[in-house]
């Protein structure tokens, strides 16, 4: 079964998007790509991920803008495989694992399989 890969570069580096859409069809890979510094020990994490979900997340990469530079910032890369047709939305936070404070950012991105 071919797997048509759909890329979104959601734009959320401007003042003020905390929210964006998209259409996938059942059965495709997508990947959502949001800007990140781990080297700050932040990262992006699946904030309301369900028991019983119509997608699942299959792999995430972390990649710098800018090689061999300490404390450059780069990218995460979520990708997540639209399972059955429905609508859900995935909300993501910035934040370090170990800390009991509230996300310094929060997106949301409302994902409709068809």
């Amino acid at each position: 079964m071919k797997f048509l890969m759909v890329i979104v570069f959601l734009c959320f580096s401007l003042p003020g998007f905390q929210h964006g859409s998209m259409n996938v069809k059942s059965g495709e890979i997508f990947k959502i790509v949001l800007e990140s510094n781990r080297s700050t020990g932040y990262g992006w994490y699946w904030d309301n991920k369900p028991e019983k979900s119509i997608i699942d997340s299959v792999y995430v990469d972390y990649v710098l803008k800018t090689r061999m530079q300490t404390g450059a910032g780069g990218n995460e890369m979520w990708e997540f495989r639209a399972n059955r047709k429905g609508e859900q939305m995935i909300k993501m936070v910035y934040k370090r694992a170990w800390e009991n404070e509230p996300p310094i950012k929060s997106k949301e991105i409302l994902v409709k399989v068809n």
